[in-house]
């Protein structure tokens, strides 16, 4: 009977309707210590984490030798020392792709929601200035995706969704990723490769999809918010640190950016002291702030606890493991039962 140390909440799986597999003896903790994570895989043959927490550390890799598959729930593995991972041959797996679409309606939901200045009409109207709101929305003017130059940086599988999204709604889109596919995949999407520099400066919105690693850590910061066009708007649904917080508060502030949204921030969740957090009424009024619910949804939630929950019976059943994300693609074979 596979044993799997589980740090997802046990909730999860009757809320989204997903059955553990019968006989499999999952171990739910919510101890995040280093001593607390090594005790609870203490004899287990798997560890699933999620993409988000506890952190993955080399001292509790190095003291699982029991586990033959990390399984992270999600697609993020920056919380994991993957490094350490393959220098004991432990296969870390992720669910890529189960919340790519998720991700893209949320990122095209915030460029209208941007565009058409939902949360200040809102705000306005409950204030009892409709009128006044309507008419001042009328002479400025709102835009529209249609016609929207939209720069998208990563074309992975959420980026390639966003595209498809984008473009079916009328906009030109570009995109810069250092891994460029083949021209048939930018045919079928419609999109335009360029430079960083070009991207930047080209476009009305920028829109971020890259994994965090030492290349992409603030990979956004002052000198590459000051490319951008004056009035544009930055969406950031990739990890916090991927971009520098504390500069796209001094953009919005300046009035150099039209208006941003950020789905995780830099420490996530952010102290009551975060630039982004203490923004004047000007700036505020442009800044959406989003919990990191970007690919949070119900049936997202389920489409990545299948697709773990796949992976794990397959290790179980001797094959190898998909989506690994550290060069390690066989389980790793037992080294002894922890006393």
């Amino acid at each position: 009977m596979p044993k799997v140390a589980c740090f997802l909440p046990p909730g999860l799986f009757e809320r989204n309707k997903v059955e553990i597999p019968p006989g499999w003896n999952f171990v739910f903790s919510q101890d995040h210590g280093e001593k607390e994570i090594i005790e609870a895989c203490k004899d287990a043959d798997f560890l699933m984490v999620t993409a988000a927490n506890p952190p993955i550390t080399a001292q509790i890799i190095q003291n699982i030798p029991s586990v033959c598959l990390l399984q992270v729930f999600g697609t993020g593995f920056d919380k994991i020392d993957i490094t350490a991972a393959k220098e004991v041959k432990l296969p870390v797996a992720n669910t890529p792709g189960q919340n790519a679409t998720t991700v893209a309606e949320f990122t095209i939901g915030m460029i209208i929601a941007l565009q058409r200045k939902i949360m200040i009409g809102n705000r306005e109207v409950k204030a009892g200035r409709h009128r006044e709101i309507e008419q001042e929305f009328i002479k400025t003017g709102l835009k529209e995706i249609r016609g929207t130059n939209i720069g998208l940086v990563g074309l992975g599988t959420i980026g390639r969704q966003v595209a498809r999204l984008a473009t079916f709604m009328g906009a030109r889109v570009s995109y810069y990723d250092p891994y460029r596919p083949d021209k048939q995949i930018e045919e079928e999407l419609k999109v335009r490769y360029c430079s960083f520099t070009e991207l930047l400066q080209s476009n009305e919105v920028i829109s971020l999809h890259v994994p965090l690693n030492e290349d992409t850590r603030w990979l956004i910061s002052r000198n590459e918010l000051a490319l951008m066009q004056p009035g544009a708007l930055l969406i950031n649904t990739a990890r916090g640190e991927v971009l520098d917080q504390a500069a796209l508060a001094e953009a919005l502030e300046s009035g150099h950016l039209g208006g941003a949204a950020v789905d995780n921030f830099s420490p996530d969740p952010p102290p009551p002291d975060h630039p982004l957090l203490n923004l004047s009424a000007a700036a505020n009024e442009k800044f959406i702030a989003s919990p990191h619910i970007a690919g949070v949804t119900a049936a997202s939630f389920s489409r990545m606890l299948e697709e773990a929950l796949a992976n794990i019976q397959r290790v179980a059943a001797g094959e190898n493991p998909k989506y690994v994300v550290n060069g390690i693609t066989s389980p790793r074979k037992r080294i002894n039962r922890q006393s």
